[in-house]
């Protein structure tokens, strides 16, 4: 973060006796002009010269040189603040279920929406994590890999719809695996996989049991949140909007993604309204803290050296026209 400042600012205030002599000045010498009265025939008149006319101006050079030299004194430039992070305290990866059930109206407008709202609220709240973000349906897809950019993040994941997947399905396998890989040779203190589905593995080549053990070994935690209400759930009409929404038995297997969470020391959450949703979220965020190693610099880039060569040269100016221009007054 750059601001303009000034590295020794109480010289300023050297500036105030400065103004108050050119005021004063300024002041005499109109009051001067006022006051002198004499006739045409006491004066012989006399035509005057450019050093005549431009000698009682001679003294604003000096002025302005001590102007600029009091601004060079008070230094100005650039304020320069910047945060290196030694250590991150988290890496996160975001796992999204955008399988045709998440778009269940048991959650308004649906469930995909829901969840893209309470996550962007989640990212929110972060500070010095990196975040990445996979989704998956019939397949695993990467949307993006760790980063601290939360901009590009929550921007990737407004985008999301039900068409950034090709197949539809729940491959709850594949989408671990494929989110663990992205952290394999990462170095931060706590890695976590927040995955977050409405339904049951049914398809993928990797078996989620597996994956989470996999998780395991490389100290990689499983936060999973179950969305979804039991029983029959509304659903939009393939046909459109203007026929009449069908009701499907909703298939959940909470007792899958509780045991996936428990192999790598993580937790699940049961959501089956938004209020626990969010509920849910909030706990995660409170039970993963960041801990990262975060020094502050502070530098100033001093930009005072041509004002004082400024100062200077206008001094000498002033200097080598008396000598020579103004020597001699006619």
């Amino acid at each position: 973060m750059e601001s303009f400042g000034f590295k020794y600012p109480y010289f300023l205030l050297l500036l105030i006796p400065l103004f108050i002599y050119i005021y004063l000045y300024i002041f005499r010498r109109f009051e001067r002009r006022l006051t002198i009265t004499a006739s045409s025939s006491d004066i012989l008149k006399k035509r005057e010269s450019i050093k005549t006319k431009t000698f009682p101006y001679i003294i604003y050079l000096r002025l302005l040189s001590i102007f600029f030299l009091i601004i060079a004194l008070a230094a100005p430039g650039k304020n320069i603040t910047y945060t290196n992070i030694k250590n991150y305290g988290l890496d996160i990866m975001i796992t999204l279920d955008l399988s045709g059930s998440m778009s269940g109206e048991d959650f308004l407008p649906n469930r995909l929406e829901v969840a893209k709202k309470v996550v962007l609220d989640f990212i929110s709240k972060r500070q010095n994590d990196r975040i990445g973000v996979v989704v998956f349906a019939g397949n695993a897809y990467l949307q993006s890999p760790l980063t601290v950019d939360y901009e590009i993040i929550k921007e990737i994941i407004n985008d999301i719809d039900f068409d950034s997947v090709e197949e539809d399905g729940t491959a709850i396998g594949d989408a671990i695996a494929l989110s663990s890989s992205r952290m394999m040779d990462s170095k931060a203190k706590s890695k976590i996989i927040l995955l977050i589905t409405d339904g049951v593995n049914n398809c993928g080549e990797i078996d989620p049991e597996t994956a989470a053990e996999a998780c395991a070994d490389m100290n990689i935690k499983i936060y999973a949140v179950g969305i979804g209400k039991d029983g029959m759930v509304e659903y939009p009409n393939p046909a459109g909007s203007i026929f009449p929404k069908r009701k499907v038995l909703n298939q959940f297997n909470g007792e899958s993604l509780e045991k996936l969470s428990k192999i790598t020391g993580g937790t699940y959450f049961r959501a089956d309204s938004s209020g626990l949703f969010s509920a849910s979220m909030e706990d995660i965020d409170k039970l993963e803290k960041s801990d990262a190693d975060i020094k502050v610099y502070n530098e100033f880039d001093d930009r005072s050296r041509w004002i004082l060569i400024l100062g200077i040269s206008l001094f000498f100016i002033e200097i080598i026209l008396k000598s020579l221009f103004y020597r001699k007054l006619p």
